[in-house]
């Protein structure tokens, strides 16, 4: 039996524009707004001496979360336009809608009872089911003395080659940046 534990409060409104990763929005910051009928804050008691976290939730912004069909192939966003079953991929489109973030850990609030993060991606309202601390051995590096392996489609740079503004865009952000001063 899953119990959703608290809410995602994020800037991101809807699935679209959600980044794929927190990594690749390490300044985005929300917060998990805990619901201490299923988990009271001494749950999370001393998870401010760690810096990241793992987010367990559900993707319930898919538009085939009605659906009883079950997507078995999908086209990765990188994949070139090949087709690979859904579970050798990191779609949100799975058997069950559960997904796992990697979040950095900001501060706790016990009075508004919420849990600060960063570098997220998640969408607001995402219901949480855990959070559990981020430990040394969780992140991959070496596997048993071999190198991590990933299809040669999977790239592990995800960074912009170039953003453009249009003009409308850079004449907002000179006003705004103009107007905090």
């Amino acid at each position: 039996l899953l119990r959703c534990i608290g809410t995602i409060v994020s800037p991101f409104t809807k699935r679209m524009g959600t980044p794929r990763q927190g990594a690749l929005a390490p300044h985005a910051r929300g917060y998990v707004e805990v619901n201490t009928s299923i988990a009271p804050m001494e749950t999370l008691s001393g998870i401010e001496n760690y810096s990241h976290a793992w987010i367990l939730f559900t993707f319930h912004a898919n538009t085939d979360v009605q659906s009883l069909s079950v997507k078995t192939k999908v086209k990765p966003t990188r994949g070139g336009g090949i087709k690979v079953g859904s579970m050798a991929t990191r779609s949100p489109h799975r058997p069950n809608n559960i997904g796992l973030s990697l979040v950095k850990i900001t501060g706790i609030d016990h009075k508004k009872k919420r849990l600060h993060i960063a570098a997220l991606d998640l969408v607001n309202g995402t219901p949480v089911y855990d959070i559990k601390p981020v430990v040394p051995w969780d992140i991959p590096g070496k596997f048993d003395d071999q190198q991590l392996c990933v299809p040669s489609w999977v790239s592990q740079d995800d960074a912009l080659s170039k953003v453009s503004f249009s003009t409308e865009a850079e004449d907002q952000l000179a006003f705004l940046v103009g107007s905090k001063r």
